[in-house]
């Protein structure tokens, strides 16, 4: 009978866990909240386990918040009664652990700004 050491068994869970951490990063699992009626925002979107939140608002354009609080995004998930314009404001746009990593789908206007004919 051969003895064989821990040290001379393949080391499986490094490996896995070095694929899952590289699959991790480039894949997204956007979860869509459902619909509420909002003045504000069109759509949210929200990756528990990244804890990403992706919003649409009513002009069209999309912002991508990262480190967003995962009991927050627990929340809005499951209670209906959370409002989506007071959820963002609270845990994306004022949060001060989340940071706005992406935004845009809407061409920003650079023509120049003309001051009111008051001013």
């Amino acid at each position: 009978m051969v003895q064989v050491g821990f040290d001379s068994l393949p080391r499986h869970r490094d490996i896995t866990s070095l694929n899952c951490s590289h699959y991790y990063h480039m894949i997204n699992m956007f979860i869509t909240v459902p619909t509420r009626t909002s003045t504000a925002i069109e759509d949210l979107k929200v990756d528990l386990l990244a804890r990403k939140a992706l919003v649409t608002f009513v002009n069209g354009y999309e912002y991508e918040y990262s480190n967003v609080s995962a009991r927050a995004i627990a929340n809005v998930l499951f209670n209906p009664d959370i409002s989506l314009g007071f959820w963002v404001n609270n845990n994306c746009i004022n949060a001060k652990r989340s940071e706005l990593v992406g935004y845009g789908s809407q061409p920003y206007d650079y023509s120049e700004v003309s001051l009111p004919s008051f001013v």
